[in-house]
């Protein structure tokens, strides 16, 4: 029983500094900590917008058309962060964002503090705000094969995850404290502060970064030893990537199925779930947020540790199998305790899906097109949101949240069966 024990604790020591590996890299630890202080600060924005607006006696139709100005130029501008991303490199992208963001939060700071929570004044910064995020977004899946050599790539992306997951449950809580104190000018102001910590971040770090081939050979390795080479010719082109790549396909396809129902479950279904056939009020849809959340959090830390395993393309179809397999039980489970647990696995499944789907999306594709490729794959993620959202909310209306849960599992097992009808994603090694 000692031995068994004291295996299982090497083990775990041995995850453990392999996950914090990557933290040993300056670049790294510069941008990890910007990215978490920023992250910090969109829950500040999250929770004080609308309160700002609502509180000064605007109408949810209102801070519909706001939350609209922001969204819609965010998706819109997605693209274009890729294809930049290529052009001016991710880390310049980055920071021109984090920027202009600071001193477009700084005019809301402006605004509430004024008492301006009319609707046309903060579309009119919500906009431009939204199409920075979205040049934003591709550039900061981009800029991490650029810091880490490709065989810390698992676990750089896992601390990302993990990290984002618990800045949001940490972030909104505080954020609440904050706006609930003081006043929300007072929380866009730390938004706005966070911006600039992270643009501070970006401009410390190098402004050169070294090749693939360079950093190989500062580490003694030739890049045909790394077996995550890209299989493309050096010349290919964008498009030529899109018609080719069977492996970006199955991505597309299963992220827009996950997306196109994780909206309608978890901001339509799961809360009129916990209204009504659940009994839990608010309190219990909060509860249900965190431990999906919390799943997620221990899925994206494991993720570290599970990047450099074999049968990697197998692996990620089974988790998608298994998130699937999750969801249709969440009404059936026994209430809120056991919806709780089942919400729990699912997140760990999504969280370990996450950070092994975008290392290996890292790690294959070619660097020139890698900022567009990751644009595509965020426009399938961002793009389907409104159209989940406006189904979840007919669907729920007419037959109920149950329906949600069973045709989110139905839908996500038939992506992938497409992705296990395809040899290129089913043996990736």
């Amino acid at each position: 029983m000692i031995s068994q024990n004291e295996s299982v604790g090497s083990r775990a020591s041995r995850l453990m500094r392999t996950t914090l590996a990557p933290l040993q890299v300056r670049d790294f630890r510069l941008l990890f900590s910007g990215q978490m202080i920023s992250t910090i600060g969109d829950m500040f924005y999250a929770v004080a917008l609308p309160w700002l607006m609502l509180s000064s006696g605007r109408s949810p139709q209102d801070l519909g058309i706001v939350l609209t100005a922001y969204g819609i130029p965010r998706v819109g501008t997605l693209l274009v962060g890729g294809l930049l991303s290529d052009r001016l490199r991710p880390r310049r992208v980055m920071l021109l964002a984090d920027l202009g963001r600071t001193l477009l939060v700084s005019a809301l700071v402006a605004l509430a503090a004024a008492g301006q929570t009319a609707v046309w004044p903060l579309s009119l910064v919500s906009a431009p705000l939204g199409a920075c995020t979205g040049l934003f977004i591709p550039a900061s899946y981009t800029i991490l094969p650029e810091v880490l050599d490709e065989d810390e790539l698992p676990a750089g992306n896992a601390l990302n995850s993990s990290t984002y997951q618990l800045a949001v449950l940490v972030g909104s809580a505080i954020a609440g404290v904050v706006v609930s104190l003081l006043r929300p000018a007072a929380a866009l102001a730390v938004d706005a502060a966070t911006f600039a910590v992270s643009a501070a971040t970006l401009l410390a770090m190098r402004a050169h970064v070294l090749p693939r081939e360079e950093r190989a050979v500062e580490h003694s390795a030739t890049p045909t030893e790394t077996r995550t080479t890209s299989p493309f010719a050096p010349d290919i082109t964008f498009g030529q990537l899109l018609r080719q790549w069977r492996l970006l396909h199955v991505g597309l396809v299963v992220m827009v199925c996950l997306n196109l129902t994780s909206g309608a479950l978890f901001e339509v279904a799961l809360p009129t779930l916990a209204h009504g056939p659940l009994a839990a009020g608010a309190t219990g849809y909060g509860l249900l947020l965190a431990a999906f959340g919390l799943g997620a959090l221990a899925g994206g830390l494991l993720g570290g540790g599970v990047g450099h395993l074999h049968h990697r393309g197998a692996i990620m179809l089974v988790l998608i199998v298994a998130l699937a397999s999750c969801y249709p039980l969440v009404p059936f489970v026994g209430g809120l305790p056991g919806a709780m647990v089942v919400l729990a696995v699912a997140g760990i499944a999504n969280g370990l899906l996450n950070v092994l789907f975008f290392t290996v999306t890292q790690q294959l594709t070619p660097r020139h097109l890698l900022g567009r490729a990751m644009s595509v794959l965020m426009l399938a993620n961002f793009g389907v949101y409104p159209l989940s959202v406006a189904l979840g909310g007919v669907i729920v209306t007419r037959f109920g949240p149950t329906l949600i849960f069973v045709a989110a599992g139905a839908l996500i097992v038939l992506s992938s069966l497409f992705g296990w009808l395809e040899p290129e994603m089913r043996d990736l090694q």
